[in-house]
């Protein structure tokens, strides 16, 4: 009788597990199978869920159904060949269609562009290449991550309107419509606070309707193909780390290129066009892909923006430019555009983007620093996101007739924004405001000019006096044979001199032996830090008084530099990480311009 208890019992134990098991098998196969699902259709960047509408939302929510925040949002149309795809971001909602027109909007401005039909291949590129940085676990690595969340179907009910299979699984819940496609996933990690929660809703909503071709501004279906790709690309770069070149060394005449430990030194020499070429030829790719990054990824968020097409304005404000530009830069340009075998138009409108930047910069001397020489500090917040630490490099140039000069840079940029020269003068800037004042030098070429041509502090303020600027700019400008410095305050009508120790309304702190320059909290913690730091300042000091909150968490380059020795120490910003947390690297004139 035992016996036959315990063996019912057995039998009991042995048809639950067995439930347990294909209920388990169950769910982790349905949810497998819309990750595998999502990925054919990004490997292939073909749609994979049919016609109708398709809404995937991802939102955080604090646990006991508390607060919500929604952080992005991804729909789709889908009718025949032709689709619609609005993407949501905080407040910005940039919707594309696809079909008898190819067309971008933004619905908070208005802006709308559009241009003829086309497949867009190179959009359709970006996503394949974009999958790839997905990850794509084997079969062993699928079982592991089963068997860690272990997912079951709980039960049936109502999710987004349709009818599911309801789930749990070891950090939150799932629903799967009877479909097969995932309706709701929940994600809790172990010590966070919110919880991340991604619902999708299909159904046969209609989409909103374009604004009319008369609200719309023409455009060339292939730049708008080409825009859409770099910002595709744009996103994708989040997904893998910066690059790590491997150590190489290459020449191209009288320049040559250096690769070592990750860090890119190009050295250049001779005249406008040899310059340009010797730049093109040697780093031809990086220029490429930044290239497309600047003008076409932050050329649409531009033209979003401001309700301009930025590839047409770009060629209008080159001419705009022209004038206060040398006919060297240009020679130049033409130079870079043959070696790397690019449109010269691409390569000018890379090269007079507008610049905003929110930056810091700093010179201490004398009594500052441990032995009295003067090292001059520049860090630069900019845009980290867009991926121009990917193609930094060091640059070396030596032009014909003029200074020698390193510039700390980015692969197909010929001005500077952060730089020192042979005679010992070192500069940086910070942006300020009057966007739309572009009728001067550009603001990289004006710093440019100060590092080929001046010799001197003082010579230095006269060219920047003498030139037409555009908008308003902040400098530090600094000279090592004179343990001097300034700081300056530009716009296109006025230009002030903050000399050391002096106050201004918008730096009211003084200090001896130094000039300061930052805003808002991020000044004040400057001052704090150089106060408490008086006296013993060396350039390992100064790398660390301009790490946060000093430098933001933009932070895309920092340069500290000893002009007197005519060394300098550079570091650039990983991928999530700012560049002040990144080791620096040093290097010397001997190594920069020396015979190789």
């Amino acid at each position: 009788m035992r016996r036959s208890a315990a063996k019912r019992l057995l039998i009991v134990a042995l048809v639950v597990a067995g439930l347990v098991v294909v209920d388990f098998l169950a769910a982790s196969t349905l949810l497998w199978s819309n990750y595998r699902r999502a990925m054919r259709s990004a490997t292939t960047a073909t749609w994979q869920w049919g016609s109708g509408h398709l809404r995937a939302q991802v939102q955080q929510v604090r646990p006991g159904g508390g607060e919500q925040k929604v952080r992005g949002a991804v729909e789709v149309w889908r009718e025949g060949d032709a689709y619609q795809t609005s993407v949501h971001y905080d407040d910005i909602a940039v919707q594309f269609l696809a079909g008898p027109e190819t067309r971008v909007w933004l619905e908070k401005t208005g802006a709308s562009f559009a241009g003829e039909a086309r497949p867009l291949s190179h959009a359709r590129t970006a996503v394949r290449e974009a999958a790839r940085q997905l990850p794509r676990p084997r079969w062993q690595h699928v079982l592991v991550g089963a068997v860690v969340a272990h997912p079951l179907v709980t039960g049936i009910g109502r999710v987004e309107g349709d009818r599911c299979l309801l789930m749990r699984h070891q950090f939150g819940t799932a629903a799967v419509g009877t479909d097969g496609l995932l309706r709701l996933l929940t994600v809790r990690l172990p010590k966070e606070e919110r919880e991340w929660c991604l619902r999708v809703r299909r159904d046969q909503q209609a989409p909103p309707a374009p604004p009319s071709s008369t609200q719309s501004q023409s455009v060339p279906a292939e730049e708008l193909d080409r825009s859409l790709a770099a910002g595709i690309n744009i996103v994708a770069l989040q997904l893998k780390p910066v690059p790590k070149p491997p150590d190489s060394f290459r020449r191209e005449g009288a320049g040559w290129l250096e690769v070592k430990d990750g860090h890119r030194v190009l050295h250049l020499e001779g005249d406008a066009y040899d310059l340009g070429y010797q730049h093109g030829r040697l780093l031809s790719r990086e220029i490429a892909q930044l290239g497309e990054r600047v003008v076409y990824g932050v050329g649409l968020y531009y033209s979003l923006s401001k309700g301009q097409w930025f590839p047409a304005e770009a060629q209008r404000l080159v001419e705009r430019q022209r004038p206060f530009l040398g006919p060297e830069y240009f020679e130049e340009l033409r130079g870079l555009a043959k070696g790397a075998g690019l449109p010269l138009a691409e390569v000018q409108a890379a090269n007079i983007f507008p610049e905003f930047f929110h930056c810091s910069g700093l010179a201490v001397f004398g009594k500052a620093t441990k032995s009295g020489e003067l090292l001059h500090a520049r860090v630069l917040d900019y845009m980290t996101e867009v991926g121009l630490q990917d193609e930094a490099v060091v640059m070396a140039v030596k032009p014909k007739g003029r200074n020698a000069f390193v510039n700390v840079s980015y692969a197909g940029f010929i001005g500077s924004v952060t730089g020192m020269n042979e005679k010992q003068v070192a500069i940086g800037e910070m942006g300020g405001g009057g966007e739309g004042q572009w009728d001067g030098t550009p603001m990289s070429f004006l710093v440019r000019g100060v590092l080929e041509h001046c010799d001197t502090l003082e010579e230095a303020l006269a060219y920047m006096r003498d030139h037409r600027r555009t908008c308003e700019y902040y400098y530090v400008v600094s000279d090592g044979k004179s343990r001097s410095a300034a700081g300056v305050a530009a716009t296109p009508d006025r230009l002030l001199v903050v000399r050391p120790g002096q106050a201004i309304p918008q730096l009211p702190e003084t200090v001896p032996d130094a000039v300061l320059l930052s805003a808002g909290d991020r000044y004040t913690e400057l001052v704090k830090r150089v106060r408490a730091e008086y006296g013993r300042i060396d350039a390992t000091a100064v790398l660390e008084i301009i790490k946060r909150p000093v430098a933001m968490s933009s932070n895309l380059h920092n340069a500290v530099f000893a002009p007197e020795r005519l060394t300098l120490w550079v570091n650039n910003a990983s991928r999530n990480g700012p560049a002040c947390n990144e080791p620096a690297a040093e290097y010397t004139w001997a190594q920069l311009f020396g015979e190789r």
